[in-house]
C-alpha cells in the first residue's frame, strides 16, 4: 500500500487514520511474504507496521509515530521511517534511531502460523 501524504502532525487530517480498525486478538494482519527482509510494511487498515529484521523473524508495532502522530512508512532501508518529520525507528524493538521522535513505537504482540501473521 502506498503511503498517502499527511498533514504534518494532525492525525485527524491523515486519510489513513479514518480507515484504521485496530487488530483484535487472533485477527490476521498480513502474509509473511508481504514483509521485506531488512524492512517493514505498514498495514494502515490495522494501524500496524510489521518488520522482518532478519529472515523469518517478524515483529509488529503501532504504526503511529510517537512524535506528532503521523503514520510511519513502509521501507526496505533497514529501519521504520516516519514520513512526516523524518524520525527513524529500529526494526527489532521500535526504539528511536533518529528524532525528532523521543519515544519508541509501542509493540503489537503477534504470532506467525502457516505463512500468516496474526495478533496474539
Amino acid at each position: 500500500m502506498a503511503p498517502v501524504a499527511a498533514a504534518c502532525g494532525n492525525p485527524s487530517e491523515d486519510p489513513q487514520f479514518s480507515q484504521v480498525r485496530p487488530p483484535v486478538p487472533g485477527g490476521e494482519v498480513a502474509l509473511t511474504t508481504d514483509v521485506p527482509v531488512g524492512g517493514c510494511q505498514v498495514f494502515a487498515p490495522k494501524g500496524t507496521v510489521v518488520t522482518q529484521p532478519v529472515e523469518g523473524d517478524f515483529r509488529a508495532f503501532e504504526a503511529e509515530c510517537s512524535h506528532k502522530g503521523c503514520f510511519v512508512a513502509s521501507s526496505t532501508e533497514g529501519h521504520i521511517p516516519c514520513r512526516c518529520h523524518g524520525s527513524r525507528f529500529d526494526l527489532t524493538d521500535g526504539s528511536v534511531l533518529g528524532g525528532p521522535a523521543r519515544s519508541a513505537l509501542p509493540p503489537v504482540e503477534i504470532e506467525v502460523r502457516d505463512g500468516r501473521i496474526f495478533t496474539a
